[in-house]
Parts: C-alpha cells; structure tokens; sequence
C-alpha cells in the first residue's frame, strides 16, 4: 500500500514540476504575451519553433516581409501591423537581391567548367553508379529534399518535370533527380505517407545522396533546390540555385537542354 501511494505522490510531484515551467513568447526578438501570441492569426504563421529546457520552453515566430510588431506607438503595448505597400517592395527587392547573392556565392562551380563525377545509389534497385556522367550524354540534376518545400513544389508535375518530358524520347538525355539527407527507408516512408501522388513518379528515377558528398560537389552543403545541366562533352551548361517555377524560368532550362540535345543556338 506505501508503495502505491509513494508512486501517486511521485507522479503528481512530476506533473506538478512540468506544469510549472514557463513559457516565453517571441515575435522576432520581441517577448510578447501569451494571450497576444494566441490571438496572432495563423495566416502569419511564416517560420516558428520551439525549443524545451528543463526549466523553461521558448516559442518564437517570425513574419513575413509584410507585417511587423509596432511596439513604439502606445508604450507598453505591442500592435500587429501592416506595412505600406511600398516598404513592402522595397525589402522585397532587398531580401531577393540578397538571397541571389547569397546563392551564387554558395555554388562551387560555374558554367563552362567540367561537372564533377559522383557516385550514387539509385533508389528503386539500390544499384550504384561509381561514376554517373558520360560522354556523349546531357544531364539535368535536380538537387532536392523532403524537407525542402520549395524543391517538392518545382518537382511537381507541371513544372522541371514538364521539361524533362519533352526530351523523354532521346536516349542521350538523363533527368536525375538526387535526393540529399534521406536513406532508402526515409524515402520509401515518405513516397508511402503522401495521400497525394505528385511525387510518386520519383520513386522511380531519384537518387540518393545521403552523405550530402554530391551535392557539395556543386554547392554549399544543403542548398536547396539546386538544378544543374551538364552538356555532352561534361561541362556545366547552366546551374541555378533556387526555385524553378515562372514560365521564364523554365523556357531558359528547356532552351539550354534543347540546344545540346538538338545542336540549335539557343
């Protein structure tokens, strides 16, 4: 009987102690409240996380370019505000000059130089490929994650994908899909989870890369989503670094790869 009420008293000492850890609220760097992160509406729910300590959890999220915390018009009072539209321009043309920079200084090659050889593993007969790049072939590698979102959504059908069809029928060219971070079992979780079947096709023709030892050949570690086409002769035709997914966008990638394939001044 003392061991029974020991272990109730022991459970509701343990429950007592973790209902007694606070939380603390950030908007960017700015603590706010409770009942102000509550009302917060979950369209502006752009980057959060939170991180538990044994003595205390912490939530922050972040906003998008458009809204901001004002904490300076009523003093002791935080307001969710919109900015005027044309602030909003100006940091969006700020952060996307900036996020080009940045990502063509992360690469590690540039066009015209030769495409480096890696070794992969196919996902669908766990094959490897020692050397995946030969003469007399063109390649379109698309560098992608499962965590990556903005990766599943250039893959989706009526994007990259839609380009690499149209040269389905020449055995010269290679649509490569390389999957960075995932084992064969992250995967076959993955493509078995999705109630939507946009990205089944993959299972069939994706590599991996699980060590990330190929996609650092061509870029930062983890850089997402990174496209590259290696033309016949096993130089860099075009890579970039970021989402493919306007209509521009896409006819450059198909006009690079027709031009090899099709020997047509682009």
């Amino acid at each position: 009987m003392k061991e029974r009420y020991y272990a109730t008293f022991v459970i509701l000492l343990a429950t007592t102690m973790l209902a007694a850890v606070p939380t603390r609220y950030y908007v960017g760097r700015i603590e706010v409240s409770d009942s102000f992160w509550i009302q917060m509406p979950d369209s502006l729910d752009y980057v959060s996380s939170e991180f538990n300590y044994d003595t205390l959890v912490v939530k922050s999220r972040e906003l998008p370019l458009t809204h901001y915390i004002d904490s300076v018009s009523i003093p002791g009072k935080y307001i969710l505000a919109m900015r005027p539209p044309e602030v909003i321009a100006e940091l969006e043309g700020i952060f996307s000059l900036t996020n080009k920079n940045y990502r063509e200084q992360s690469l590690s090659v540039s066009v015209g130089e030769l495409a480096p050889q890696i070794r992969l593993m196919r996902y669908m007969d766990k094959s490897v490929v020692d050397s995946l790049i030969n003469p007399g072939h063109c390649y379109l590698l698309s560098f992608w994650a499962t965590w990556c979102g903005n990766c599943l959504q250039e893959l989706q059908p009526e994007f990259i994908p839609s380009v690499a069809e149209r040269f389905c029928n020449d055995m010269s060219f290679h649509f490569i899909p390389v999957c960075i971070d995932a084992t064969s079992d992250d995967l076959q979780k993955f493509f078995n989870s999705r109630l939507d079947s946009k990205w089944r096709y993959l299972s069939e023709i994706t590599y991996l890369d699980t060590d990330r030892k190929a996609n650092e050949k061509y870029g930062k570690s983890g850089i997402m989503p990174l496209n590259v086409v290696i033309g016949k002769d096993g130089r860099i035709l075009y890579i970039h670094s970021g989402s493919i997914k306007d209509k521009e966008q896409l006819s450059v990638l198909y006009e690079t790869i027709k031009s090899e394939i099709c020997g047509v001044a682009k």
